[in-house]
Order: structure tokens, then sequence, then C-alpha cells
């Protein structure tokens, strides 16, 4: 290679075109590259050279035109050379391999140039198709192979031109405005653009646990959106989600409706009149049955009767809505409550466990209509002592509904049901005497209705509160004592005793509550009976919210045949159901109270710079654990300067940031209460 020659050799993986300035005697070239270097190399990485016209030391400019022009032609001939076609042609000769000339002379003939040479050697390295190279032959890939390789390439250039389509839409979504009417997807890439947004609903839920993660994020970074909570955004924007959606729900996979096929057949089951012309069922429909619920409430699951005997005693009716008259077990019905487990209360949306023809018609005690129900009938002579019990499936007319404020404005105008508070009084101070645990403290009930939020304070001493609660743990007691004292089998709720003895009378106090509560130990399920420390109780189940709840459809079923002298459920069934609605119990719990939660902080929210009263729960460092005390929330708090409070007090803070998405609450002291 004298100098003035033109060197194509390797820089890295592509061919470069250079003039040889001048070479060693230790076969390194001095080059002149074609983007204005001067580069030195070994002559072995030389794949092609030739003499030019060039010669001793060339104009700079000459040179640098010469090489641009040389490398613009190589390029030219390697984007033109069809390998399709001459794989084509190649594929119905016999030979194994060919060398770069042989290939050369069957494309361009014999007659071929240094730049043929050239652009058929870059077309064929940069191949992935057709050819493949070994030492310096270039063999013909199998067809199959390259079918397969082809394929893989249009279904590649596809999802490349999808992402570039969707890229394109989603920068047009993304400047639409939160909560807008939902949108379509375009017509042209329909299924594509569907199956994108289904990914980016899933990272919206799952974050980075999301399968197609960092597809997605690759795909919004394309399109030029960024931030944390982009795929939720863009569900808002994209009008498929709303600014409150209630995530858990869709990551829980919990179904809200119902199909309609299970609509019909609800509807259908509810017009059969087998139940309520069941000639074995006790007619109660002479008793003043009346309902205490809330005003929102249409699962009616329970009616209340008094009746007074002769020897001054009273006999207290408690008619649980009898939802086994309707779904049977093993029907269709049964599977798909059994399936639910238990129906969903959130401030904003109710998720019923049976659909609405059942729970909220047929089964539900509503005032003014014959009802199959299953009652608990309780004796208590005059000094109110509990004296006799019965069961029966019956037949009962509710002839009151009342709400909580009605049930009390009525029993403080004297109500001839009035004694049953009594009862109820009595009932509860003979738990607490064995051992029961009376929590004082208020509840929070919250609603949102329309967007806005509702929160009520709820003391469970009410008196409305106290005779309802206490008539629905009596019918459970007579329930349990009933079916294990003939080791019947059934789904038992027990708690096991507090860590270290209590006080009752702590229990009202917050401060004290706030400190107790790590004593105490949550509740558990089983199949046999055991002591429930909170209740006072020895055997307990709950069988009060057949409509609510699968567990209680059960143990109604149950114990309506058991009352026969039958079983209906032998143990291993009971232990598969059992593991069911432990299942979904959970669930339906961090449901609510995660709901639960968001509402409260989205009622914050819109006090956000207000004032607030405050109790301190606990003292810390430099804060303090306080709870706001409207809404009974717990957050740190830091100290006040130069005023230090103690457990107990009251002082004012200022809600300083809500965000109700991240559960995440700050406050500032203020002053004393």
């Amino acid at each position: 290679m004298n100098p003035g020659a033109l060197v194509e050799y390797l820089q890295g993986k592509r061919l470069a075109c250079a003039i040889c300035l001048k070479r060693d005697n230790k076969d390194v070239l001095y080059l002149l590259t074609e983007d204005n270097r001067e580069d030195k190399v070994a002559a072995s990485k030389v794949v092609f050279h030739q003499p030019t016209t060039l010669s001793g030391e060339p104009a700079r400019e000459q040179a640098l035109s010469f090489l641009q022009t040389a490398s613009r032609r190589r390029q030219e001939v390697a984007a033109e050379v069809p390998l399709d076609e001459l794989y084509e042609l190649l594929s119905e000769d016999a030979a194994d391999s060919y060398e770069l000339k042989e290939l050369a002379e069957l494309y361009f003939g014999a007659s071929y140039q240094p730049e043929d040479l050239s652009g058929l050697y870059r077309a064929l390295e940069a191949d992935r198709i057709y050819f493949t190279r070994k030492g310096d032959r270039y063999q013909l890939r199998p067809r199959a192979q390259v079918e397969d390789i082809l394929t893989r390439l249009r279904v590649e250039a596809e999802k490349e031109q999808n992402r570039e389509q969707i890229s394109g839409w989603l920068k047009k979504l993304w400047q639409r405005p939160e909560g807008s009417e939902p949108t379509g997807y375009p017509a042209d890439f329909e299924e594509a653009a569907r199956r994108y947004f289904t990914w980016i609903r899933e990272v919206a839920l799952f974050g980075t646990e999301a399968s197609r993660f960092k597809e997605v994020q690759t795909l919004l970074k394309q399109a030029g959106i960024s931030g944390k909570d982009a795929a939720f955004r863009l569900m808002l924007k994209a009008g498929h989600w709303s600014s409150d959606e209630n995530l858990l729900l869709h990551k829980n996979r919990v179904s809200i409706d119902f199909a309609s096929e299970m609509l019909e057949l609800a509807r259908s089951r509810s017009e059969d009149p087998a139940p309520l012309h069941d000639t074995a069922r006790l007619d109660l429909r002479h008793l003043e049955a009346f309902t205490i619920d809330d005003a929102e409430t249409t699962e009616i699951d329970d009616a209340l009767t008094l009746e007074r005997l002769e020897h001054g005693g009273y006999r207290v009716g408690i008619h649980i809505a009898d939802a086994s008259a309707y779904v049977q077990p093993g029907s269709e019905l049964d599977l798909l409550a059994r399936d639910r487990g238990t129906a969903i209360y959130l401030p904003d949306l109710k998720v019923r466990m049976l659909p609405s023809p059942l729970s909220e018609h047929a089964c539900s005690l509503m005032a003014g209509h014959d009802r199959p129900a299953f009652s608990f009938l309780a004796e208590f002579d005059a000094s109110l002592k509990l004296v006799g019990k019965s069961m029966h499936p019956s037949l009962v007319r509710v002839r009151h509904r009342l709400t909580y404020q009605q049930a009390e404005a009525q029993l403080s105008a004297g109500a001839d049901w009035q004694p049953m508070m009594a009862i109820a009084e009595s009932l509860r101070a003979e738990r607490e005497a064995g051992g029961a645990i009376t929590v004082g403290f208020p509840r929070l009930n919250v609603r949102c209705v329309q967007g806005e939020v509702e929160i009520e304070r709820e003391s469970p001493s009410a008196p409305g509160q106290v005779l309802v609660s206490e008539m629905m743990i009596l019918a459970n007691r007579l329930a349990g004592e009933f079916l294990a004292e003939r080791d019947v089998p059934a789904i038992y709720r027990s708690q096991p005793a507090p860590e270290q003895a209590l006080n009752p009378e702590d229990f009202r106090d917050p401060v004290a509550l706030f400190r107790l509560r790590r004593f105490l130990r949550k509740g558990e399920m089983g199949l046999d009976p055991a002591r429930h420390a909170g209740l006072g109780l020895d055997a307990y189940l709950q069988v009060t919210s057949p409509i609510r709840r699968y567990g209680d459809l059960v143990l109604q079923r149950q114990l309506k045949a058991a009352v026969q002298g039958q079983t209906l459920y032998s143990r291993e069934q009971m232990q598969e159901v059992l593991a069911q609605i432990q299942r979904t119990s959970e669930t339906a719990e961090m449901l609510e109270r995660d709901r639960r939660n968001y509402w409260v902080l989205r009622y914050l929210e819109a006090r956000r710079g207000h004032e607030l009263d405050a109790l301190v729960l606990q003292n810390g460092p430099d804060r303090n654990l306080v709870q706001i005390t409207e809404v009974l929330w717990e957050t740190d708090c830091p100290h006040l300067p130069g005023r230090p409070f103690a457990a107990g007090e009251r002082l004012f803070v200022r809600l300083e940031l809500v965000w109700p998405r991240e559960g995440v609450v700050r406050v500032s002291p203020v002053a004393p209460a």
C-alpha cells in the first residue's frame, strides 16, 4: 500500500475509508480518514485497498473530497444490493458457501468495480437474515430460519409502528383535562391501543410489579410523559377512571355488578311463592315487628318483637331474614355468594353478596311485606333473667321501619317495646360481669354522597346501638350454644383473653384505649367453640346476617337442619367454608378500612389550612402523637416551642398537607385548646 492509496479498514465494526499517508517498517499505516482525522492502524485491519490518482501528499481538501465521494458511493451500493434476490438466486445452487469475489462476480458480473466489492461486503456484514459468514466464506441460512427471521422482523416492525402511533395518540391524550368524558380507541390501531392501555392500567395498579412495567415506561418516555403517577393520570385523562377511583377494588378483582343471567336467576327465585306458603313455618305475622337500621340500609337482615307474658315476664323475638329459603346449597346463586363471601360496604359504594332482587327485596325484611324468617324466641322473667329459648323457621311481617334516631326518640317517649331496652342493658351487664370488654369510644360512620363526604360519630353506648347490638349477640349466642351442645359442625368466633388484666373503665377513655389496645388480641374463627373474651361468652358464632355474609348463610342452613334433628354440613365441608370466608372477609375488611380512611382524608383535604381540635395520645422526644378529634385520625405533630403537652391534653393543630391516596396527613401545633 503506497502513499496515496485508498484504504478501507475496520473502525470497530464499521468499514471506514481513508488515504494512506505513509507506512512504516512495523506495518503501521498512517491515514487521513473520511471524517478529517489522522489515524494510525495496523495493516492487518485493512479489508480493501486500491491505488488512486492521488500521489505524494495531495491537498487535504482534495483528499477529503475524494474520500467522502468514495465512502458515499460504497454506501449507496450496499443499500442497493437486493440480498433477498441474491439469496433466491443462490438457493438453487448446490454450493455450500461462497467467497466475496464469487458473489460479486455472480451479481455484478466479471467487470465489477472496487466500490461494488466493498458495497457488497458492507451489505453482507450488515445482513442478519439471508447470509452468515464463516471465515472468508459466506453461507446461505436455511430457508426455515430465514422465514422465522422475516416473521419476527415483521412482528417487530408492526410493534414499532404501533408504538409510534400510540405514542402520538398518548401525547394528545396527555393534553386532555383529567376527568374528561371517556375516549374511544383510534380505529387505525384499535387492537394495539386496547392492548397497551391494558398494560397502562396494570402499571397504574401494580407499579413496578406489573409484568409490562418496562415496556410501558419506554412508551411513556417516547411520548414525553413522565411522573410517578403518569399511568394513573392517563387513566383519568382517557375517562376510564375518576380521580377517586378505588384501586384496591381493581387490584383484588372484586366484582361489583352481577352478570345478566345471575340477575335473571335471582329475579326468578325472588318470585318463588314456596317460602311464603310453607306450612311448617311458625306464623308470627300478628306480632308488631320493627327494624332499626341506618336510613340508607336496603339489605335488612333482622327485626325485633316484644311480647308481655302473663307471669310478668317478656318474650323477645329476634327474627333473621331466611335467605336460605331462596338460595339452595350448591345452586348457581349459592356458588356466586360463596365466591363473593361477603357484602362490602364502602362510603361511596355497596358491593352486594347476592343480587338485588333477593338481597334488597325477597329476603330483606321490608316493612309491610310478608317475609320468611328464622326466629329466636327468648323468654325473660320479671327480673329480666333468661328462662327459656326456642328457634323456628317462621313467617313475619314488619310493621315499622325505624332509624336509630327514631328508635331512640320512641324509647324516650315510652314506646311499648321499651322493656326490651332494659333487657338489652341487663344482658350487657351480665356479659361484662363475665369479663366482656365494652369499648365506649365513638366510631365513625363515613358516607360519600355525590362527591360530598359526610362523617358522623356513632356512640356504641347510644340506646339504639346497645339494643340492636345486644339482641344480635343474644341470637348468635343462642345459636352457638345450641350447635355446640349437639356437637353439630359450625364455624365459631372466639377471641383470646388480653395479654394482661384490663380495667373496663379504661375503654371509655381515648388515651387509655390507645395505650391498652396493644394488649387486645385479634378475634379468631374455628370449628370448635372457644371463649370469646371480648364478648364474655363461651360459644359464639355469627348467623344474623345471612343476606350479607356467606358464613351466616351456611350456618343458618345448618341451624335450621339441626332444629329438625339433622346435620346438613359435615365438619370437612364446614372447614372448606371456613377457608373461603377467612379469605374473603380479610379482603373485605382491608377494602372497607382503606376506603374509609381515603374518604376521611378527602374530607380533611377540603379543610387544609384550618385549625382543628386534637388530643395528645402519646409524647415523643420532638413530636407528639395526636388524634384529630372530629375524625378520630391519628398523626404525628411537632412540639409547640416552649409548650410541652402531656398525654390527654387538648390543642389546636393546623392542617398543612393531606394526601388522601397516600394516606398522609401533616399538621403543625397552634395553641392549647
